[in-house]
Parts: C-alpha cells; sequence; structure tokens
C-alpha cells in the first residue's frame, strides 16, 4: 500500500484507482507513442495514441476495455476518433463531457491524462535537444526559448507568473550564443 493510502485510525479502504501514462519516443524522433492505462476494481481501460512531433497533432487512436462493468460500455470503444487530426494543446479536452453520451467518461479522463502528458514528454524532449544543442544551458535559458515556442506556459502555475523569483531570472538571462536564430522559428502570435 503507498503511503499515501495508508491506513489509519481504523479506516477501511474502499476504492483505489491506478492510472500511467507511459510516453515513448519512437525511432524516426518524428512521432511519440502514448499509452494511458486505468485500473481500479470495475474498469479496466488502456488508450494508445500516435501524437506526431513537434506539431503534436494525433495521428491514431485506439482504445481498449477489457474490463467494464457492462458490456455496452464497449460501444463506447470508438468515441474517441473524432481527436484523431487534432492537435493537442491547451482547450483541446473543453467541451469534450458533451461526448459522455456516447461515449465514455472514464476514457475521456484518460484522454485529459494522456494528452497533459504528452506535453510533459515534449518539454522534456525540448529540454534534451537544446542541451545538446547549447552545452552548459542553464534552466532559465531553456525556458526563455521554451515561452517562444509555448507562450500558454505562462502564468499557468505560480512557478510562471510573471511575479515570480523564477520568471524574473528568465527574463534577465541572457541567451546562449545561437540561440537568437530560434526566435525565428517560433510560431507568431
Amino acid at each position: 500500500m503507498s503511503a499515501t493510502a495508508e491506513l489509519q485510525n481504523n479506516e477501511r479502504l474502499l476504492y483505489n484507482r491506478k492510472k500511467n501514462v507511459d510516453i515513448f519516443l519512437m525511432p524516426s524522433g518524428r512521432k511519440y507513442r502514448v499509452v494511458a492505462e486505468l485500473q481500479d476494481a470495475v474498469h479496466h481501460m488502456r488508450i494508445s495514441m500516435i501524437v506526431n512531433h513537434p506539431s503534436l497533432r494525433i495521428k491514431e487512436i485506439k482504445c481498449e476495455m477489457p474490463g467494464v462493468p457492462d458490456p455496452l460500455c464497449q460501444k463506447a470503444r470508438n468515441c474517441l476518433e473524432p481527436m484523431i487530426g487534432k492537435q493537442v494543446a491547451p482547450g483541446l479536452t473543453r467541451g469534450m463531457s458533451k461526448m459522455a453520451r456516447e461515449g465514455c467518461t472514464h476514457l475521456i479522463n484518460l484522454f485529459h491524462d494522456a494528452c497533459y502528458n504528452v506535453l510533459q514528454a515534449q518539454g522534456v524532449l525540448g529540454k534534451e535537444e537544446l542541451g545538446a544543442a547549447f552545452p552548459g544551458i542553464t534552466e532559465e535559458q531553456i525556458y526563455k526559448i521554451w515561452f517562444w515556442f509555448k507562450p500558454e506556459i505562462k502564468n499557468s502555475c505560480v512557478r510562471y507568473i510573471d511575479e515570480s523569483a523564477f520568471m524574473q531570472s528568465v527574463k534577465t538571462v541572457e541567451l546562449p550564443k545561437g540561440a537568437e536564430k530560434l526566435q525565428a522559428m517560433a510560431p507568431k502570435n
């Protein structure tokens, strides 16, 4: 049992849900394979997606439902197909609750987790690529460059608000020599 699920004061554990999201960079370096899985006492579901890099366009989605409370639930297996061709970006999952009538709230929730984690994986890859291109690059320099490409991250949490100490460091840090060429590649807002 995990530390967070420790029983205290004669508590009785009623429910536990496990979610896992794994993201793999495919050998081409141009696609991610995303595997998101949910398991609890009633459900076992898995979403497999192929997502293009760097555009984050969803190329393929497959849903498996090896464990569901009712055979009727299997009808929802293809409910995420309308997301093929869409770009993983903030706001993508907004309004998806309307799909629940013909879909599955658990698959939609798992899809949300998968998308969020694709963004995190792209950040990991971006840090690796910037580190290789600019040996010795600092975290502040990485974020200065990253915000050119992902301005929506600004003000997304306390660390990234304009007034935070981290963002003040990002604003004042000098770029590594040659990094300014990357700014021309950033999308224009």
